[in-house]
């Protein structure tokens, strides 16, 4: 065998070792209770970072957990576009204001302005639907009696909730409806009304369930979508900020185990990459102050700069603002204290 075959060969060996030994610690998670052991926790933890990923997907907790995180990500999305939607009436409502809103030269900017709200309507209630298909998922898998009781409590039986589904329907699978202005008042107290017409949504679509239809009928001949939307959005908050604050505070326990696993190989890999970092600081007696910009946000460089210069309050300080995970350990603490020169009798 020609010697350049030699170094292919103990690649294809050391990748096969990791390979069943990636195998021999999701065979042990498979078997293992809940919460899982130290011996298993340690092998996750020591796995590089996709291997690790991959083998929390087998953990019990990954599938509710990844359900959790939907419903971060999605009403994340659902307060950007709330956001988008109250600044695009806002947008009209400034335009409505000026001389040159009714002239025939700035009609491209007037239906500029109209096409963005129509699409932050779609996306509003694009996402109102999405939050509430997470939401049955996370609770055909999770029961909590406390998010439970919240449903009539933040949603009420308006029907608004079933009115903004619905509008979501009409819109996505129907027809995409018109709405109307309205400038209520003159001059510097006028206020613009972005309104729909109920018997315009009636018509687009004639499946509104029968709650929907009963706020339909207790909005009169308009609704006025800006102050809909508002109402909304601090319902979906009443009710979704309860629920992740259960899910932080009161985990399911393959939830919380998952979790563990996670933030063990964080802390793991966090402490290897700062000692290795801080060691070549060291190394090289590069200034630290010089670097700090890069890890405090603009606030947190402030408060760094307001406390003595290379005191064991400011070290322990940057240290709280910078380690996301606690990595820092005694040794590590330590060798921070060394880089930023710390006085040695302040630190006993």
């Amino acid at each position: 065998m020609r010697d350049q075959d030699v170094p292919s060969r103990l690649l294809g060996r050391d990748a096969q070792r990791k390979q069943e030994r990636k195998q021999a610690i999701l065979d042990a998670l498979a078997a293992s209770a809940i919460p899982v052991s130290g011996e298993i926790r340690d092998a996750i933890a020591s796995l590089f970072i996709t291997d690790v990923l991959e083998v929390l997907r087998s953990h019990p907790g990954f599938d509710l957990e990844d359900k959790i995180r939907s419903i971060r990500t999605t009403l994340q999305l659902f307060d950007q576009a709330a956001g988008d939607l109250t600044e695009a009436l806002a947008a009209f409502d400034t335009f409505s204001r000026r001389p040159e809103f009714s002239y025939r030269s700035h009609r491209a900017e007037h239906e500029a302005i109209e096409r963005r709200i129509r699409k932050e309507v779609f996306a509003f209630s694009e996402l109102a639907h999405s939050l509430q298909d997470h939401c049955r998922r996370i609770r055909s898998r999770w029961e909590n009696p406390s998010i439970a009781q919240r449903i009539p409590l933040c949603f009420r039986e308006d029907g608004l909730h079933d009115f903004i589904c619905g509008l979501r329907t009409a819109l996505h699978h129907k027809l995409m409806v018109d709405a109307d202005w309205e400038i209520r008042g003159s001059g510097p107290e006028a206020t613009s009304h972005y309104l729909f017409k109920r018997s315009d949504l009636m018509d687009t679509d004639a499946d509104w369930n029968s709650s929907a239809r009963r706020y339909l009928a207790s909005c009169g001949d308009v609704i006025d979508f800006g102050t809909v939307a508002s109402l909304y959005h601090r319902r979906v908050h009443d009710f979704y900020d309860h629920l992740l604050g259960e899910a932080d505070t009161d985990p399911p326990q393959e939830v919380a185990d998952y979790r563990h696993c996670w933030t063990f190989h964080r802390q793991r890999s966090a402490r290897m990459t700062w000692n290795l970092l801080i060691n070549e600081f060291l190394k090289r007696n590069i200034d630290p102050y010089a670097y700090l910009e890069r890890y405090l946000t603009p606030h947190e460089l402030e408060a760094a700069r307001l406390l003595p210069q290379s005191s064991r309050e400011q070290v322990d300080f940057i240290i709280r603002a910078v380690d996301e995970f606690s990595a820092c350990d005694d040794n590590l603490r330590a060798a921070v204290y060394r880089l930023f020169a710390v006085p040695a009798e302040t630190i006993a």
